[in-house]
């Protein structure tokens, strides 16, 4: 094969686990109770942030907490160790999940009932259920 048929560079790994440390053959010992307390920490962050966003009305509550857990999930994705690629596709499935939801939300249920007959009675005669048995 030619030289310029071969892509230049290094490639890109995703995780850091890959990556050599100056000292080899060391492991640093993880703290179990640091590792513990920093977690009561961010439990408490948590709950002091989602009752900034409580309001009194039951749908609101309702609709607020949709929206944290929503922010949340997002965040999930994004703090994972994706390429850029893989974020930006993820952002992508969520604005349209969002927007079909929206959509549906729009219309009633008599309005999708009414759209799905116009749609069937618009189909031919060709795609009816035949008749069966004899006769």
């Amino acid at each position: 094969m030619k030289d310029n048929e071969f892509v230049g560079g290094k490639l890109k790994l995703k995780k850091d686990i890959f990556k050599k440390d100056d000292k080899k053959g060391k492991k640093q010992k993880k703290d179990k109770n640091n590792k513990k307390e920093s977690e009561l920490i961010e439990k408490k962050k948590k709950k002091s942030s989602e009752k900034d966003y409580v309001h009194e009305d039951n749908d609101q509550n309702k609709n607020v907490k949709e929206l944290i857990d929503g922010e949340d999930k997002l965040n999930d994705i994004l703090n994972m160790n994706l390429t850029e690629s893989e974020k930006a596709y993820h952002l992508v499935l969520k604005k349209r999940e969002k927007q079909r939801i929206e959509s549906i939300l729009k219309e009633s249920y008599r309005d999708r009932l009414q759209k799905f007959n116009d749609n069937l009675a618009s189909l031919s005669e060709h795609f009816d259920i035949p008749k069966v048995g004899p006769g």
